[in-house]
């Protein structure tokens, strides 16, 4: 932004401080390079544990259910962090 505070219109000047005023509501995407614009990503990352909860019997009651995903946002974060989720589960459980 900035670049049409030295507009010669009036009007061109006014949206400028008006959207430049209100950046903090700005949705992330638009104020941070390299953020998608949608939750696709997102989404993805927990469909398998949306599908196994549906799934698995044993998920079914709360014990379960708050489990699955516990563990899988471990397993989940060992893995996008280059590590291997089995060998840190085997050390976590030693």
């Amino acid at each position: 932004m900035g670049r049409f505070k030295q507009s010669s219109a009036e009007g061109v000047r006014k949206v400028e401080n008006y959207l430049e005023s209100r950046r903090a509501w700005w949705p992330t995407f638009l104020r941070r390079p390299g953020v998608e614009p949608t939750n696709d990503r997102g989404e993805r990352s927990i469909r398998e544990a949306v599908v196994m909860r549906k799934t698995l019997g044993t998920l079914r009651d709360e014990k379960g259910a708050n489990a699955l995903p516990r563990s899988l946002s471990v397993f989940g974060t060992w893995k996008s962090g280059g590590e291997d989720p089995a060998k840190n589960l085997y050390a976590a459980l030693s």
